[in-house]
């Protein structure tokens, strides 16, 4: 966001993680040492094996632009607490991001008597609380199935929670900062 009145540019939550998550893209390109192109970087290692959380990294650089006083507990127990606010919705749009991916990359027959809204509109009807308005043209600007390198793999996303949570696991008895774990 650019400055406003004698306020600096300030990044909200989801800018921050949003920076962490293609840093940590970007170190995995930097820290690679393969030489073969096409499995270096973040070509090298699993599309659903990306990130971890840190809540000692997160408050170590939340600090108030002016004060530069440390994200208090109460807000981080608010963001804690927002992350899960509506997760069972969220966690249906990105089932059915994955299903209508799938299908469309191994069931649906391009020229057929079933247009891919047809494909969405099916699978939306088993993962959508609200039905889908008969205008929605979603599929048209999903690009990360069809531009942008996902294809079918479009499902690494959920799949990355779990593996996250799995790892973050091996954290929990001893600590984030231990560095044999």
């Amino acid at each position: 966001m650019p400055p406003v009145g004698d306020k600096p540019s300030l990044m909200t939550f989801l800018d921050v993680e949003t920076v962490f998550h293609e840093s940590g893209n970007a170190l995995q390109h930097m820290q690679t040492k393969q030489d073969e192109g096409l499995v270096a970087g973040i070509r090298g290692i699993e599309w659903d094996a990306v990130e971890l959380p840190s809540r000692d990294t997160l408050m170590s650089i939340a600090k108030h632009y002016e004060t530069w006083e440390t994200l208090p507990e109460e807000i981080y127990q608010k963001l804690l607490a927002a992350r899960t606010f509506r997760a069972g919705t969220l966690s249906l749009r990105q089932l059915k991001f994955a299903t209508v991916a799938l299908e469309l990359h191994s069931k649906y027959v391009p020229g057929g008597s079933k247009l891919i809204y047809d494909v969405e509109r099916r699978v939306s009807e088993k993962t959508q609380v609200l039905p889908l308005l008969e205008e929605d043209r979603f599929l048209c600007g999903f690009s990360h199935i069809f531009a942008g390198g996902y294809a079918a793999r479009y499902y690494s996303y959920k799949w990355e929670e779990v593996l996250s949570a799995d790892a973050f696991s091996a954290f929990e008895d001893v600590g984030l900062n231990d560095d044999k774990v």
